[in-house]
């Protein structure tokens, strides 16, 4: 299939490169809104930027209708993002869909749709495994699953894929750091991490809160521990192959802070707990 489905992106994209490449939304929530935000503004470049620079004018966008106000406002706000009356609609106009729809009703949606051989799908929805989206989008062949988060809008998050075509891999290169993965047991994994959000922004935000304690000026402390982690997890991400405990022991220096703290934080148990809550978000993927 995977064959199936190269040979046909060629067919579609290989000799008109220049054209508009047709990109629909079945679902316009958080996440796909971040995305038409990214897909229609220039690439990111300067400090913590991860994707490829590139201008938003060779992609067409088209919409649902489901969340009237958000589409309303992408159309209004984009001049190539366009708003269509009914899901099939997306499909008719489209040669990529990206499926971003809550789970307790992607069956029921992917149900009343009628895909085409020559479509490329992309499912952004977390319980819909693989096997049950090529069931349910026959007869279209290039199927793939990805996971991209709210710094798409900005051109700055990691994307996992899996068995993406090719095309699919560069358009979300435009938006973020593609990372394919070989299996989906992977990409459950690396979703299973999207859930521990919450309790990043909770211990950023304690953080801050103790040096607002301490005489911070509350903006500045806020912008000063959000740039701090942001720009100790961006030198780990110029030399992934490290590994973070290398980065910690460099960071560690005899006698300093961050050996003591770092001892009495492990000490303490603090990080089990975070492993602790992945395992329980794990099983929900089945």
């Amino acid at each position: 299939m995977i064959q199936d489905a190269r040979q046909l992106e060629l067919t579609i994209f290989g000799p008109i490169k220049k054209r508009l490449m047709k990109l629909g939304f079945i679902g316009v929530g958080n996440i796909a809104a971040a995305l038409v935000e990214g897909f229609s503004t220039p690439g990111a470049s300067g400090p913590g930027a991860v994707s490829v620079a590139a201008e938003p004018g060779d992609l067409e966008l088209f919409l649902s209708p489901r969340n009237e106000a958000r589409s309303k406002a992408l159309a209004a706000r984009y001049p190539r993002v366009t708003r269509l009356e009914s899901n099939q609609a997306v499909l008719d106009r489209s040669e990529i869909v990206i499926l971003s729809v809550r789970p307790p009703v992607a069956t029921e949606v992917l149900g009343a749709l009628k895909f085409r051989a020559d479509h490329i799908v992309v499912s952004l929805v977390a319980l819909l495994k693989y096997a049950d989206l090529a069931t349910q989008a026959r007869p279209a062949m290039a199927v793939s699953r990805a996971i991209p988060m709210p710094a798409a809008a900005k051109h700055n998050c990691p994307i996992a894929l899996y068995r993406p075509a090719p095309v699919v891999e560069q358009l979300f290169a435009r938006v973020g750091e593609p990372l394919v993965v070989d299996d989906e047991p992977q990409l459950h994994a690396l979703w299973t991490l999207t859930g521990l959000i919450t309790p990043f922004y909770d211990l950023l935000g304690a953080l801050s809160g103790w040096a607002i304690e301490h005489g911070v000026a509350p903006l500045t402390a806020n912008a000063y521990t959000a740039h701090l982690f942001q720009s100790l997890a961006a030198l780990a991400q110029l030399d992934p192959k490290a590994g973070f405990p290398a980065f910690a022991q460099h960071a560690a220096t005899p006698g300093g802070l961050n050996e003591q703290a770092g001892r009495e934080i492990r000490k303490s148990g603090a990080h089990q707990l975070w492993i602790e809550a992945a395992d329980r978000l794990l099983p929900r993927f089945g």
